[in-house]
């Protein structure tokens, strides 16, 4: 791992505020995990707010909640973020929200599956971007759960969407945790977080006195990249280094994001389903950088407007300039998984063959050889690719970022596992 700048001056410090709500709301359907889920309303129906528009018909998936009430005017395939598409509902918001009551209020002395019921109604997913659904990562199924890590670290450039939600609901978050804790029962509950956002420990430590809290410890990270991938995050804490592709709860140990934590809260407490989240708008494009509360199926290019983003000679990042992918089409919209909308300047990339330094291997968290990826993988070495675990890479661009000679590394390397897949399944 390594040091690399914060950029999170411009947001750290900033209250979170809501985003004027759009004319036209695109909800996505479509998730990272699971099977699709599908519309179950129809052209012309009208939706009130909080109302389910979408499930699973079969598998699993989290369901879709329309965040604005309004008429459906439209199911069709639209363009994303990506450049890909996928379908979405396509809502008219009458800007009346009127609200819809489906998902019953859940008193504190409801029981664990009554809980996890309801996370999975609310359609909660996992709010640091990996979106895989959280009643499901909360099912236990017989297994012990030791420590029950809350991940609040922000390790990404600019974002500050994490820390802003911990400023703001220190109370709902501890009150969160005691909630899921009901389901899990883990022995040791832990909230981390970096020393960069250590501040944040004397807004929680006077509540950890209470013995409701007694439980959860405060542990302050380093202020090192990728501190807050899972895998690292849970060997940090409990000394356990389980391998890519593992299951957390085979280790007795659940990861979730801060934010999907409040969630759960806003979920079990409020009755709200998941119909928006914070976002962070950053960036040296930016004239109106924040922490904002954003409705899922927002189009980028309301935000855009209203945070006063110049477009022109900007690369736009769906999130951490890091990990995320870039916005190559405005009119997409926000997902359940959208950390923020970044404007950086763009610049060219001055590229030189590589020099076998070895500082890319060096960072690497999970202790691989990107400069083997780019080889193999230029050279269409392909099945070569393979014997240097390429899949176990978490695409965390450390090694890219440390490169003096500034090779495609990610590049290839996303290029490679797609090759080495094709491979695998026969179709190349």
């Amino acid at each position: 791992m390594m040091h690399i700048y914060s950029m999170k001056e411009e947001t750290k410090y900033k209250d979170i505020i809501n985003l004027p709500e759009p004319d036209y709301l695109l909800i996505p359907l479509f998730e990272k995990f699971g099977s699709k889920p599908e519309a179950i309303v129809s052209v012309g129906d009208y939706v009130k707010r909080y109302q389910p528009i979408a499930k699973s018909k079969q598998g699993f998936s989290a369901p879709m909640h329309s965040p604005v009430s309004g008429v459906v005017e439209k199911i069709d395939v639209f363009p994303q973020l990506d450049g890909g598409e996928a379908r979405c509902i396509l809502i008219k918001n009458d800007g009346l929200n009127a609200e819809t009551n489906d998902l019953p209020l859940i008193a504190d002395d409801n029981s664990a599956d009554e809980i996890l019921q309801t996370i999975e109604n609310a359609g909660i997913v996992g709010l640091g971007g990996a979106q895989f659904p959280t009643a499901l990562k909360y099912k236990r199924s017989g297994k012990k759960v030791d420590t029950f890590i809350v991940n609040a670290a922000e390790c990404e450039p600019y974002l500050s969407g994490d820390y802003s939600l911990m400023r703001k609901y220190c109370e709902e978050i501890l009150e969160a945790i005691i909630i899921i804790n009901k389901i899990l029962e883990a022995e040791k509950i832990v909230l981390a977080f970096e020393k960069a956002n250590s501040d944040i420990a004397e807004i929680f430590k006077p509540y950890l006195n209470e013995d409701r809290y007694s439980k959860i410890r405060l542990y302050i990270l380093s202020n090192e990249y990728p501190q807050g991938g899972e895998l690292q995050l849970a060997k940090t804490i409990t000394g356990i280094e389980m391998p890519k592709g593992s299951v957390p709860i085979n280790y007795g140990i659940i990861v979730s994001n801060v934010g999907t934590v409040h969630a759960v809260y806003n979920a079990v407490v409020k009755s709200r389903p998941l119909v928006e989240r914070v976002i962070t708008v950053s960036g040296e494009h930016t004239s109106s950088p924040g922490n904002y509360i954003v409705k899922i199926g927002t189009p980028i290019k309301h935000i855009l407007e209203n945070c006063g983003v110049n477009i022109e000679n900007s690369l736009l990042v769906a999130g951490g300039p890091m990990m995320s992918p870039q916005i190559l089409n405005i009119s997409a919209p926000v997902h359940k998984g959208t950390l923020g909308v970044i404007a950086l300047e763009r610049k060219s990339v001055d590229r030189k063959p590589c020099i076998w330094c070895g500082y890319c291997a060096d960072v690497c968290p999970m202790r691989l050889m990107p400069m083997q990826f780019y080889k193999l993988n230029y050279n269409k070495q392909y099945k070569q690719l393979a014997n240097y675990d390429i899949d176990d890479c978490i695409e965390c661009s450390a090694c890219e970022y440390i490169c003096p000679s500034k090779v495609p590394l990610i590049e290839n390397i996303k290029t490679g596992k797609i090759n080495l897949s094709k491979i695998k399944n026969g179709t190349k």
